[in-house]
């Protein structure tokens, strides 16, 4: 801890007024008492007590002529009074004084508190993926009606984006396979009376019926009992009471999304390639010429616009 010099030398006077006036009190009362001995021996030739230092003589006692400039007006102006004073309340008053001031001085100013960091932005949300434009979806699938472009697009876009079809690879191998299964989005409901898979017990088909009855639907051919079982889980729509609701444009590219992450067909894209997903949603090789031919077709629209 750090005191200057002129801390020191008010300290110094404080210390001798204290000295000083505790010496006056017990000196006059040893006098008294000696005086008062004498004077009953002696009679009153006893001369008068020895004058004790008065607090006006202080200074030029201790070796100064004056009492330094005060750095602080309060502690200062009290140690200054203390010391004329020459009292023992003058001289508590200016130790006190000393004290706090010297306090004052010595201890470190209380920082005050640090104002919390102002917490980053957020960052803001990734942009929806890109789906396609009718245009892409004209060039992608030639012939198909502008009416039926201004009508699926919508849904289109809608069923991929909920499923993770969100890429050039993605998107052309999805819309490829709708295409051939749906004849270019002519039809949402197979051409064939759906006979043919009657018994068809790999497809759920266990209840006579059921082949007709179940036959492909939607914007990539549903077809059996069994998916459309699970298809009416997923959204929540009766297609085993209601068959026919499966071919209605609203439900027809979300029953395909569907059918397709049932598969892991984004993966299958992304990996195998566009064979290997057309055994998957076919389950041969039916039409594979065209299903590569759209592909490519809908790589070469969406990579190179």
């Amino acid at each position: 801890m750090y005191v200057s010099h002129s801390r020191h030398v008010r300290a110094a006077i404080a210390a001798a007024a204290l000295i000083t006036a505790g010496t006056s009190v017990m000196g006059l009362g040893a006098t008294a008492v000696a005086n008062a001995d004498t004077a009953i021996a002696a009679g009153p030739s006893i001369s008068a007590p020895a004058r004790y230092l008065e607090g006006g003589t202080l200074f030029s006692t201790i070796g100064f002529e004056a009492l330094p400039k005060p750095e602080s007006a309060s502690a200062e102006s009290a140690t200054d009074a203390a010391a004329s004073d020459g009292s023992a309340t003058g001289a508590f008053a200016a130790l006190s004084a000393f004290v706090t001031d010297s306090a004052a001085e010595t201890e470190p100013a209380t920082e005050s508190a640090a104002e919390p960091a102002a917490e980053p932005a957020p960052e803001p949300a990734p942009a929806p993926p890109a789906g396609v434009t009718p245009e892409d979806l004209a060039r992608i699938v030639p012939g198909i009606a502008a009416e039926k472009i201004a009508a699926y697009i919508a849904p289109l876009n809608e069923a991929m984006a909920r499923s993770g079809i969100d890429n050039p690879v993605r998107q052309a191998a999805f819309i490829a396979q709708l295409a051939v299964e749906s004849d270019s989005f002519r039809t949402f409901e197979e051409y064939a009376s759906g006979r043919a898979y009657e018994g068809r017990a790999d497809l759920g088909n266990t209840q006579p019926g059921d082949g007709e009855r179940y036959k492909g639907r939607g914007a990539i051919q549903i077809t059996g009992r069994h998916n459309y079982e699970k298809v009416s889980e997923y959204t929540g729509v009766d297609f085993i009471a209601h068959p026919e609701l499966l071919a209605a444009p609203e439900n027809a590219f979300t029953t395909a999304a569907w059918y397709w992450t049932s598969r892991n067909l984004n993966q299958v894209a992304d990996t195998a390639g566009i064979v290997r997903v057309s055994e998957l949603v076919n389950g041969g090789h039916h039409a594979l010429s065209r299903r590569i031919a759209d592909f490519q077709r809908g790589l070469d629209v969406l990579i190179r616009p």
